[in-house]
């Protein structure tokens, strides 16, 4: 059996021509699958994570199976996170596919920005069920590939935006490219970036805010929010990590009656219960968790058409303003890296080697 290898720039070649509706389908099959588990105790296994720890580097390894309306499929990723002391720019990850029939590898894949795509994905989904569709403006937080893939995707699924604002450390040539690469994209979009010091002035007009940072304090105050606003925040994922007030999403012990948004969407309960530092901050309970997953149709990826699925998206928007919080599944990485490979095996990309 030969092996095929995808490079970063085979990954780009594929991912430039799907598009958003496409990954969200892709997704909502995923957490769909993931959230209603099939009486066979094979199909979703989502071991813990793994690391081992270098000088530069924790290395994080993250195997997965995942079984939806498309099959079945393993995978492996690894992810290399740089320490402070690495002086190397970049967050390097593979991939490994396996074939489950022979159980040998099927291919080998950069995932660098495989995780931007499936996080964003998971996002874009979010926002499609929850957010206002006449929504006119979108604050994304970070620079980097996450920041690159929230945008794209939510533009493209938001026709009504006109405007994506930045926030960011520095206007970096980081920064630079990615608004010149937006407006390339974008033409008919405004796309500006301001530095952080700002953030609750941009914040305070956003329909849409994109949080993709690791942060360890709130990016913007609880008061700077507009009422109707739908916040994707997929930044922080240890216990330390804080993206948002705490009190948005809980009551405030020096301003009980402040509005906060009592339910809260998330890709995964007992993760996100486990790593997301604002919801351990404030003392969130299972029960005040939807799972994404749990609202989707796994034939499809698409809404329930059923009562109690409509009453639970009510609960998400109960306070008027609503949060998607994801810190990211293994069974995310095993669907984005075989929607990849299958179009690139059609498509006759990337390299086969004997193996």
């Amino acid at each position: 059996m030969s092996l095929l290898v995808l490079s970063a720039g085979d990954v780009a070649t594929v991912t430039a021509s799907v598009p958003a509706d496409s990954f969200c389908t892709m997704l909502g099959k995923t957490m769909a699958a993931i959230s209603n588990p099939a009486v066979d105790p094979l199909a979703i296994q989502n071991p813990q994570r793994v690391a081992t720890e270098s000088a530069l580097h924790k290395t994080l390894y993250m195997p997965s199976r995942l079984t939806t309306s498309e099959g079945p499929a393993t995978a492996v990723k690894v992810v290399s996170v740089p320490k402070p002391t690495c002086s190397i720019p970049g967050l390097p990850a593979t991939t490994l596919l396996f074939d489950e029939a022979s159980g040998l590898t099927r291919a080998c894949v950069n995932a660098a920005d495989l995780t931007g795509i499936r996080t964003a994905a998971a996002s874009a989904l979010a926002t499609k069920l929850l957010a206002d569709p006449s929504s006119t403006s979108l604050v994304v937080f970070g620079s980097g590939t996450q920041a690159y893939y929230h945008a794209r995707l939510i533009l493209q699924l938001f026709p009504s935006i006109s405007s994506v604002t930045f926030v960011v450390r520095s206007i970096s040539p980081r920064a630079q490219a990615l608004l010149d690469r937006m407006q390339a994209e974008f033409s008919k979009i405004v796309a500006h970036a301001v530095t952080s010091d700002r953030a609750d002035d941009v914040v305070e007009g956003a329909d849409i805010i994109c949080t993709c940072v690791p942060s360890t304090e709130p990016l913007f105050s609880l008061e700077a929010l507009k009422p109707g606003v739908h916040i994707n925040a997929i930044g922080s994922y240890t216990p330390l990590m804080r993206e948002f007030p705490p009190s948005l999403i809980a009551p405030s012990p020096a301003s009980p009656s402040a509005p906060h948004i009592p339910t809260l969407l998330v890709d995964s309960a007992p993760a996100c219960l486990a790593e997301a530092g604002e919801l351990i901050a404030a003392h969130v309970t299972v029960a005040q968790l939807v799972e994404v997953g749990a609202l989707l149709d796994p034939a499809s990826g698409g809404l329930r058409d059923d009562d109690e699925t409509r009453e639970r998206v009510e609960q998400l928007r109960s306070s008027g303003r609503s949060l998607f919080k994801c810190v990211g599944v293994g069974g995310m990485d095993v669907a984005i890296t075989r929607l990849v490979v299958d179009e690139a095996e059609r498509r006759g990309l990337g390299t086969r080697v004997p193996f």
